[in-house]
């Protein structure tokens, strides 16, 4: 999006002219609409003859003033605008400032199956009445009913909700009231047996964002969590028929997982009852929504068909939106620009958990490949130039906000603020930054100033380069050794845009011996704040084997230590005690190799490449996750001048893999079949490293398209006890020539098509197919009768798997496709369609000859996609063509 054309910018989030104190809701569930009355105490904080409430399709009903108790009230005027989504309600008699008065308004809103925004039509169990979800954040409450839809609107409110009696489930934020509802269940309505009722008082201020309405039903599992305070939380799961069992390990980590927020966080949950509820279509992953958090069922459930990157998302997912209970409900962003405060601490909490759970090297790992994304990761984001900046400047839509900006960068800066100012600094300030703004809300400027607080430290500079601007640094090393000195020096210096001040940063630093063990005393983390920068590390007795430097991409951008020679470098892949500089240090030989490759088709790969892979292929030593990573040829460079070569960068790699494959094939195969990953296991978790190399090494025998190969494929697939094995194999046979590649992935949709999580999967396989009848094997799923563009997890997996797939898009089918499927998907689901746009996001960096083949795809979208059918596709799309 770009923000010079830009719908909302930060001056029109001005001074809330009233305060909202308290709702009283009560919402009707009818045949194909939902009937809202809502009282609204309000208290004035400037003079007032008229309130301007937000709401967005709507029809009003009645708007009433309610001068005292008891009170049917008093009709009033109001203006309803429609097409600014405001209700004008002009007050019978002048408010003055601090005056308390309450208004009612009686609406109806009428629910799609596309409109993933105020209440939706989720998908409804085989026999059971229709299936409504709500999704608020940003501004989806004004979809249901007139409100102040502003993060800063934090009030508290009882909900009644009626609702037809054969659902299992009527769900709100707070605890059920134990006078309406004794048994903590629906009432029948009196006189309307069909009918149920039940009441829910939220007593915790609450913004309109995480309001949350459903009426479904859902089988239960449920357990509790007794606190040391003796406080018990019972929590429940709320999953679709028939699939209780599949929620016991999800149950089980969301136990470990509020334990662990008590024991780390300090916080203790302060409702009666914490739920997961599984939903079938929504834009996220997941949404918090104070005591109630919804889940997309693909990942709130395990099972058979749960592949590990699905798994390990689970974990993840659980874990962030409990903590979304103190960070973003409890304390909440003051407005949509300041998101990033919700969601980067959030993220950062997540991410110590899975350091737990799991490997820590692998979790940075994992953590690092999100960074350098090639299609939704931020320095792909940034490097197009048109965005980056954490806060921004505006926004179309506000759910744009929701990216790998905001939830990968972003989390990176509270990850450098910590290695800045220090653990204890760090829990110190959050901790201040909890309690002084519980209950309230907070901007950028306050989360900062009670870091600078407790560690005495101004964070000026940290916070104006990393926060409000787009880019990021490139850092340069050089080191030497000082033999009389006994000194070793490293000199580091940063490029950043031409007249932008010099980003402050940490850089992560050890020494290492020729046994690969760090020096005593040498590491540190060094504060890099002017443009360059001399560390000096004293009593080294004699030099080190090698520095190594920006240990676990300690800083968010690019990163080179200049002068280190290939037999440096190869020394650090089989030394650095530290796994991801041992797998960078192996990425910069291949990358040599890969640059090669791209100047010269004819380049010869070099031995000593060659050699040092078949040390490593062979290492016994190695966990199965990091040899993984330190002998996957990746498509992408280190060296991003070169990203955008998207059909040189896959025959080099196809070129780098055939070379290890006719070099290492027998020993490729043995590794493979040693690898026992069909074994019977006792969790889900069980051999996720193990699965990860196989599928490398699957990939890297298989490129050479053989007979032999194909029946590998075969079967691996055959003897395949895993989701992840599963999908590999059908992967890699969709990227072949067997000739019984359409016939088995036919069979796989008859299994797999009756399985929401199984039928994305396989939708996944087809748009990562690289044979030519790829393009025609998508539109023939999308004219299969189980296909349904409007279920955002089967248009994200059938359609963003091909955004990625660089082998195909990049074909004069593949550029057309893009511009039909963003034509067509904007008109269903903006956002999934903005997903998509994201391939042409560097378009100025495009070869020329490429670029001429884009353009016309662009400027299609933008004639056809105008600013009255999304705002937010037409400004993207014009961002791009500049």
């Amino acid at each position: 999006m770009a923000e010079t054309s830009c719908k909302y910018r930060r001056e029109d989030f001005g001074e809330l002219q009233v305060k909202l104190n308290h709702l009283d809701i009560y919402l009707n569930f009818l045949e194909d609409f939902v009937e809202a009355s809502n009282t609204l105490d309000l208290t004035a904080r400037v003079p007032l003859t008229e309130v301007a409430l937000d709401a967005n399709g709507l029809q009003i009903l009645a708007v009433t003033w309610l001068e005292e108790e008891p009170s049917g009230g008093q009709p009033i005027a109001y203006d309803y605008r429609a097409e600014k989504h405001k209700l004008i309600v002009r007050l019978p008699r002048r408010v003055d400032a601090g005056e308390r008065f309450r208004l009612r308004t009686v609406t109806r809103c009428v629910p799609t199956d596309n409109i993933l925004e105020g209440i939706y039509q989720d998908a409804t169990p085989p026999g059971a009445v229709q299936q409504y979800m709500s999704q608020c954040q940003q501004w989806g409450f004004q979809r249901i009913m007139p409100i102040v839809d502003d993060c800063r609107a934090k009030c508290t409110m009882t909900t009644t909700i009626e609702a037809d009696a054969s659902y299992t489930h009527l769900i709100s934020n707070g605890n059920i009231s134990r006078e309406r509802n004794p048994d903590g269940k629906p009432v029948r309505k009196p006189g309307e047996p069909t009918r149920q009722i039940i009441r829910y008082e939220n007593t915790i201020p609450m913004a309109p964002y995480l309001f949350l309405v459903c009426a479904g039903t859902w089988d239960m599992l449920a357990d509790s969590v007794v606190f040391d305070s003796g406080r018990t939380v019972r929590l429940e799961y709320l999953v679709p028929p028939g699939r209780a069992t599949h929620a016991r390990l999800p149950m089980d980590i969301l136990k470990q997982a509020v334990r662990w927020v008590r024991e780390t966080q300090n916080y203790e949950y302060s409702l009666d009852t914490y739920r997961t509820i599984c939903m079938t279509k929504s834009n996220f992953g997941g949404m918090e929504n104070m005591g109630n958090t919804t889940i997309v069922t693909d990942a709130a459930l395990i099972d058979e068909h749960t592949p590990d990157q699905t798994l390990l998302y689970a974990h993840a997912v659980i874990v962030h939106e409990f903590e979304h209970n103190q960070c973003g409900s409890e304390t909440t962003m003051e407005t949509p620009f300041d998101v990033w405060l919700n969601e980067a601490y959030t993220v950062d909490v997540e991410r110590q958990f899975m350091a737990e759970m799991f490997d820590p090297s692998f979790v940075r790992l994992t953590q690092v490949d999100s960074i350098r994304n090639p299609l939704l990761g931020p320095l792909t984001i940034e490097d197009s130039g048109r965005a980056g900046r954490i806060v921004r400047e505006g926004f179309n839509d506000p759910d744009e906000l929701i990216d790998g900006v905001t939830y990968v960068k972003a989390a990176e800066v509270i990850r450098m603020l910590r290695l800045l100012i220090g653990k204890d600094h760090f829990t110190a300030g959050k901790e201040r930054y909890f309690s002084r703004y519980r209950h309230a809300n907070a901007n950028t400027d306050q989360f900062f100033a009670c870091f600078e607080e407790v560690s005495g430290l101004s964070l000026d500079q940290f916070k104006q380069a990393w926060l409000f601007r787009v880019g990021y640094p490139q850092v340069f090393a050089g080191t030497r050794y000082d033999a009389s000195r006994k000194e070793f020096v490293v000199e580091f210096r940063q490029e950043v845009a031409a007249g932008a001040e010099p980003f402050h940063l940490p850089i992560a630093v050890a020494l290492v011996d020729s046994l690969g063990r760090d020096l005593p005393g040498a590491d540190r983390v060094f504060e890099l704040r002017e443009a360059s920068g001399t560390l000096v590390i004293e009593n080294i007795p004699e030099a080190p084997a090698f520095a190594s430097l920006n240990r676990d991409y300690s800083f968010y951008g690019t990163f080179r230590h200049e002068g280190a020679s290939a037999q440096t470098l190869a020394l650090q892949a089989r030394l650095d005690p530290n796994a991801f500089n041992r797998v960078e240090a192996m990425r910069q030989l291949t990358d040599r190799q890969r640059i090669g490759l791209l100047l010269d088709p004819d380049y010869h790969i070099e031995e000593q490449w060659l050699s040092l892979y078949g040390e490593l292929l062979s290492d016994r030593s190695l966990p199965p996750s990091l040899k993984a990573y330190l002998i996957r040829i990746e498509e992408q460079p280190l060296e991003r001048a070169y990203s955008t070569w998207y059909q040189e960068l896959v025959a080099a790699r196809e070129k780098l893999m055939r070379a290890v494959n006719g070099m290492y094939c027998e020993r490729l195969r043995e590794l493979f079949q040693d690898l026992d990953t069909y074994r019977p296991r006792e969790s889900p978790r069980d051999g996720i490293e193990d699965r990860i190399l196989k599928d490398v090494l699957l990939d890297l025998i298989v490129v050479n398209d053989a007979p032999e190969s194909h029946q590998l494929i075969l079967d691996h697939l055959d003897a395949a006890t895993t989701a992840s094995d599963r999908i590999a194999a059908l992967l890699a046979l969709n990227r072949g020539s067997s000739p019984e590649r359409r016939a088995v992935l036919e069979r796989t949709y008859d299994a797999w098509h009756g399985h929401v999580s199984a039928y994305a999967n396989y939708l996944r396989i087809v748009g990562g197919g690289t044979c030519q009848d790829v393009f025609d094997m998508i539109e023939a799923e999308k004219r299969r009768a189980t296909f349904d563009m409007k279920q955002p997890t089967w248009a994200r997996a059938l359609f963003l798997s091909m955004a990625v797939n660089n082998k195909m898009v990049w074909t004069d089918r593949g550029i057309q496709w893009v511009a039909d499927t963003v034509t067509e998907l904007t008109r269903v689901n903006w956002y999934s369609a903005s997903r998509l746009l994201n391939t042409f996001q560097h378009f100025k960096k495009l070869k020329p000859e490429l670029q001429e083949k884009v353009r016309p795809a662009l400027e299609r979208i933008l004639n056809e996609i105008t600013v009255e059918v999304s705002p937010a596709i037409h400004g993207q799309a014009a961002a791009y063509l500049g």
